[in-house]
Parts: structure tokens; sequence; C-alpha cells
């Protein structure tokens, strides 16, 4: 059949109708990501902040919410200050070097303690069976009884020591039995392979380095139910109070990333493991002992009441009255972006 000048004129209007259409559907879309850019991205200047930062799986979600760009779209320019523990971060943050810090709660109350104002603004993780007993069996180490008169190597002042002392309550050994001897987390593995100490407590994952080092000559002893290990992040408490725009930017992003390992759990796994230096075979048993989340929960009132007393009677603080940790909890970001994530009596 002949094409007419009409049939060739309405398939040329056919034709720029459908451009049209197309070209109106990419400004939509295109309109539709600015918005949520925009949403994104709050009103105002991008700030600078400072997070001191453990090479530790407990601060997972603030590796993710970096490595991912989410405070970064949240128009926070981040300067990571790295350390190998959260005890050395929070040093970071009393000492002014860094806005916020990411810790585990003993060295946050023994600060608290010394007159730090110090304020946590979530928790981040739960762990379990993080903590562990490191010995050499040929120490004589083949039961925990046996730590009796052994040099024990950990990190003053920290959840492993914390973790150490309530390892030897559940079996009934007196903690002046044992010689206990400061070491910092990365010498760990080589002292106790050197015999500069027969057993260690510790955490992962220099508990696996230590694991590994040790070889066939590793006894580890574990109690899940004796001490759950809950890392924060924490700032002092006039940072909290006079950023609050700032905070609601970080613990949104922190909830961007735990929504994050939470549809794509192999991908974040593999993300944290690259950012810890693991990798990421022997990192998976490691992160499935996570409880990732972000929260404040009425317990961590009663687990830094509990660390209080513990730190004083170890002699990191004066004997005193137990402080009133409530006004520690700096809850305004989380209360107006997750209420439900909050479950302190106010």
């Amino acid at each position: 059949m002949p094409v007419t000048l009409q049939n060739r004129s309405t398939r040329l209007w056919i034709f720029v109708a459908c451009v049209g259409v197309v070209a109106a559907a990419i400004l939509l879309l295109a309109f539709l990501r600015l918005a949520t850019r925009h949403e994104a991205l709050p009103d105002g200047p991008r700030q600078s902040l400072r997070i001191a930062l453990p090479s530790t799986p407990h601060a997972s979600l603030m590796h993710l919410a970096i490595a991912q760009g989410y405070l970064s779209d949240e128009g926070l320019d981040v300067t990571t200050v790295p350390v190998s523990s959260g005890k050395m971060a929070l040093e970071q943050l009393v000492q002014n070097k860094s806005d916020l810090a990411t810790c585990a709660e003993a060295p946050f109350v023994i600060w608290v303690l010394k007159g730090q104002k110090l304020g946590i603004a979530a928790t981040i993780v739960n762990a379990a069976d993080d903590m562990a007993i490191v010995g050499r069996k040929d120490s004589g180490i083949t039961a925990p009884r046996d730590l009796r008169g052994k040099r024990i190597g950990t990190s003053l002042g920290t959840s492993g020591e914390h973790f150490l002392w309530a390892f030897l309550i559940r079996h009934r050994l007196l903690p002046d039995t044992i010689t206990l001897l400061d070491v910092s987390p990365p010498d760990i593995p080589k002292a106790l392979a050197s015999g500069l100490v027969d057993a260690v407590a510790i955490w992962e994952p220099t508990k696996m380095a230590t694991i590994i080092a040790l070889g066939a000559n590793a006894v580890v002893y574990t109690e899940p139910d004796t001490y759950v290990i809950t890392h924060v992040v924490v700032g002092h408490s006039d940072y909290l109070k006079a950023n609050p725009a700032v905070m609601r930017k970080v613990i949104r992003a922190l909830l961007k990333a735990e929504a994050f390992a939470r549809a794509r759990p192999v991908l974040a796994q593999t993300i944290v493991a690259q950012r810890l230096n693991l990798a990421p075979p022997a990192f998976a048993p490691i992160w499935n002992g996570l409880l990732l989340g972000v929260n404040m929960r009425q317990s961590q009132l009663t687990t830094l009441e509990e660390q209080a007393r513990w730190a004083m009677e170890r002699g990191y603080a004066p004997e005193g009255p137990v402080p009133d940790f409530a006004p520690r909890l700096y809850l305004d970001a989380l209360l107006q972006l997750a209420p439900e994530r909050v479950t302190v009596v106010r």
C-alpha cells in the first residue's frame, strides 16, 4: 500500500508525541530524584564531623554509614580518627581530637566517674558471644580453674577486663589469685604466643588473631550469658545538646546503615571486612554474632550502673554512690526519628 503524504504526517506526529512522552518521563524521574535527594540532604551548609572510629566489628554500623556515603548524603563531611579499640577512641574524644566516638560502655563509665561530661547518643550493637579467655595449654590451662596463679593479659579499663572479672566470679575464682598485666589489643596475640602471659581476655577481631597465633596450643573459654558487650556512640554532653541537627543526621545515617545490613547482609559483611582488613570467610562467624541495631533500651541504664560498681571496686574511681546515668542518655535525635527504638523510662 503506497504511503501518502497524510500518512507520513500522521506518523511524524506520532513519533514527536512519543518523543515528548519519553522526555516528560525523563524529566519526571529527574525531578523525583532531586526531590528524594533534597529529602536526604536537609537545607543548610555542609558540616564537618570528626569521629574516633575503632577497627572492631562492634563499630560496623558506623563503618557502613561512612563506606556507603550515608553520612555524606546527610550533609556531613566526616574525618575519621582510626584507632584500635573503643578505649582509645574515647581517649581521642576526651582530648577533644574528635567530636564523637564509638566504644563499649566500660571506658565510658570510667571517664564519667572521673568527671567527664559525656553522653550516649545511641547503642549500635550487642554481642553476647564476642568476649573470650584464650589460654596456653602448655601453661597447664585445661579448665577455668587453672587460671589461678596465672599471668593474664588484657587492656585495662575496657570491656575485656570487665569480662575477665565476671568470668572469674562465675567460676568462683578470686581476682587476687591471678596476676593481671595491661596489654594493648594489637599486642595481645604476640604477648600470648611468646609466653609473656599465660592467658588473655579479649574481644573480636583480636580474639580470632590470638587463636590463630597460638594454633593447637590454644584453649578458649566463652561465657555468652556472663556479659553482653554493647557498643555506643558517645560525645561530650555539651556537643550533643548544642548540635541537634548534626545528631539527627548521624542517627539517620546509622538507621540507613542498619537497613542496608539487613537487606544485603553478605555485601554489608564484605564491606566491613574490607575496612577491618579481614578476609570475608574468616569474618563471617564474627559478623553472625553481632546484633546490629540503633536503639536506646532501659537495660542500658542497668548495665551502666553495674559497670560503675565494678569500676569503683577496681579502683578506677573513689567508692561512692552509683551516679544517675539517665541524664547521660541523649535521646532527642532518636526520639524524633525512630521513637519506637527508645524504651528508656522518661
